[in-house]
């Protein structure tokens, strides 16, 4: 049982990393051309675009996308009908989307061209149905077309991005047109794969839809709680310190990138063990054995990008993008506890205590936004870094002591992974300082030793899925 468990957690994850890895390595390497093309001023406004849709989607669809996934592995109706309740979520959201936006272009009160507008509009439809039919193919367990779908939405968008700027030479456009191309492409090979066109046509009764409100309505205070963790800080700077500040800030996030693409693999595979295998005492140790390997290799990984932080910016950063090197570590350390805490929120959802979700978000959010307006306006895009990480501390701090009293009692060494942290936050202040990039060399030693076991049993694990590999018969004759 505890074999076949793993076993599924693995290939799963491993189908994950074949689409991540891929997508985002191609992305990366397109980074340097976004920094030479656009100007600071145009990619940060196109980031806040992209930022309130994140904030508009939760909030209009009702965080649906949750329920789709939560109902569909739990077997509590049929898929044609979870999938329809996602589908209405999602036409009534735009609905009420294109009207705000509609009144707002009539009356002249946006502060930007209508372009961006459309593209708003454009995007939210995009990201809403994403979220829904992703979720909904993901709890049919058909994950080999969530990887076609990921992978395809890359190269679309980074072949017309290339097209479009290069060529056509079309500026901010262009990148916009290519990552609406390259969405569509993947909602649309989900619309096929998964058959989502029968959820149009399903009957849902009452209580279901009901139902499904009930559980996703209190995860829509997580989504904005989470969205003021996550990108608030973005508006602050903008706001403080001007759209250029703002685009150098914010190209600063892709480094850490590198680790939730990690942790992304991984998030993604365990939504799914984690419904399955959801264990209250944690009798076998699964849950607390899990949580010891993930966070142990992303502490690792966090270390080691940290160390490579200016050779990388260096590389990805042209012009005046690359004095964003010097707000990467803290918003590294800021991934990795977002990464542990959506780890525990997972067990959270599979107990459906999604209220306990919320709260523990929202007084992180509380700290988050309210340290970065003090801290930007006394040091600047620094001060939103590091409150950014300080949001995420509290939300983690506040969901560990939760889940430990009435989630799940995870089997855990708390104090190597605070032992752990603590480390981290010491080389994030280092590597912050040009001179210090060296000296951060021991902490990484002493993280590595710290982690041992765990590292261990991953290289193990690893060692062992090769070997099987190619000790594999072949049926060649």
């Amino acid at each position: 049982m505890a074999r076949s468990r793993k076993k599924e957690l693995a290939v799963n994850t491993g189908l994950f990393a074949i689409s991540s890895f891929g997508s985002k390595l191609i992305s990366f390497l397109l980074l340097p051309l976004y920094t030479a093309v656009l100007s600071t001023g145009d990619y940060g406004t196109v980031d806040l675009m992209n930022s309130t849709v994140g904030l508009l989607v939760p909030l209009l669809t009702c965080n649906v996308q949750d329920a789709v996934l939560r109902y569909g592995l739990g077997k509590d109706a049929e898929p044609d009908e979870i999938l329809s309740v996602g589908l209405r979520s999602v036409g009534v959201g735009s609905c009420i989307l294109f009207a705000a936006l509609a009144i707002i272009a009539g009356l002249g009160l946006a502060p930007f061209d209508n372009v961006y507008l459309l593209f708003l509009m454009v995007m939210f439809v995009l990201t809403a149905l994403s979220n829904v039919t992703t979720m909904y193919v993901k709890s049919q367990d058909h994950v080999k077309s969530l990887v076609i779908s990921g992978v395809g939405n890359t190269l679309v968008m980074s072949v017309s991005a290339v097209f479009l700027l290069v060529v056509v030479k079309a500026g901010v456009i262009g990148y916009m047109l290519s990552m609406i191309l390259g969405n569509l492409f993947a909602v649309g090979y989900l619309f096929y794969a998964g058959k989502i066109w029968q959820g149009f046509t399903a009957k849902v009764r009452r209580g279901l839809y009901r139902s499904m409100l009930a559980f996703s309505l209190p995860l829509v205070a997580n989504s904005l709680a989470w969205w003021i963790n996550d990108v608030s800080d973005r508006y602050v700077v903008t706001l403080v310190c001007g759209a250029a500040a703002n685009g150098i800030y914010a190209v600063a996030y892709k480094i850490p990138t590198i680790l939730s693409t990690f942790q992304g693999i991984f998030y993604n595979a365990w939504a799914i063990s984690a419904v399955k295998e959801f264990d209250k005492k944690d009798s076998d140790g699964f849950l607390g054995r899990t949580y010891e390997l993930y966070s142990a290799a992303i502490a690792i990984a966090c270390s080691a990008i940290m160390l490579l932080n200016i050779p990388l910016a260096r590389f990805l950063y042209s012009n005046d993008f690359f004095q964003a090197w010097s707000y990467v570590p803290f918003l590294l350390v800021s991934v990795l506890l977002n990464g542990l805490a959506l780890f525990e929120g997972c067990l959270f959802t599979a107990a459906k205590d999604t209220s306990a979700v919320s709260w523990t978000t929202l007084i992180g959010a509380g700290a988050s936004i309210s340290s970065c307006i003090i801290l930007t306006i006394a040091i600047g895009p620094l001060g939103a870094a590091i409150a950014t990480l300080l949001g995420y501390l509290v939300t983690w701090i506040m969901r560990t002591i939760v889940m430990q009293k009435r989630i799940a009692q995870l089997k855990v060494a708390w104090r190597n992974e605070a032992l752990t942290l603590t480390a981290l936050i010491i080389q994030a202040c280092m590597a912050m300082q040009w001179s210090m990039q060296l000296a951060q060399i021991p902490l990484m030693i002493f993280i590595v030793y710290l982690r041992r076991k765990q590292l261990k049993s991953v290289l193990n694990f690893v060692s062992g899925m090769v070997g099987k590999f190619f000790r594999r018969p072949s049926r060649l004759k």
